[in-house]
């Protein structure tokens, strides 16, 4: 059964968001970053079934999937919560077991980046790669 939200609540985190973009838009700080890094990101607030972060500065952790450029790259959500469904795939790092979610992949500015937790091991990244092509 699907939880229902209050219309007052979604509509103040929104307005948090709202608050938050700007600052993270106009930050002057540059991340460095590669493909197959996790980070924590701040991916926002939502609509619909859309993945959304979590805390003050609305984040998640994601896989960098593929880098663009320094700028911008390709973002796989991931969560410890595991939930049916196709494209995802189940990894270990560090002893933590994770789901990444390719079904809301979607790309991000550098800028979102907050914080590095580590590495895809290899073969869970090769997966990933086939899990992707099977879908594009």
């Amino acid at each position: 059964m699907k939880k229902i939200i209050p219309k007052e609540r979604i509509l103040s985190w929104f307005s948090e968001w709202a608050t938050l973009k700007p600052r993270i838009h106009f930050a002057e700080t540059e991340v460095y970053f590669r493909e197959r890094q996790i980070w924590w990101a701040s991916i926002g607030h939502n609509i619909g079934s859309e993945e959304n972060g979590k805390h003050g500065n609305f984040e998640r952790p994601v896989i960098i999937f593929k880098k663009f450029n320094p700028q911008t790259f390709l973002a796989i959500p991931i969560s410890t919560k595991a939930k049916e469904g196709a494209y995802r795939l189940l990894f270990k790092n560090n002893g933590e077991r994770f789901i990444a979610n390719l079904s809301q992949m979607r790309v991000l500015s550098s800028k979102r980046l907050l914080r590095f937790v580590g590495l895809m091991p290899p073969i869970d990244f090769a997966q990933l790669r086939e899990i992707h092509r099977d879908i594009a």
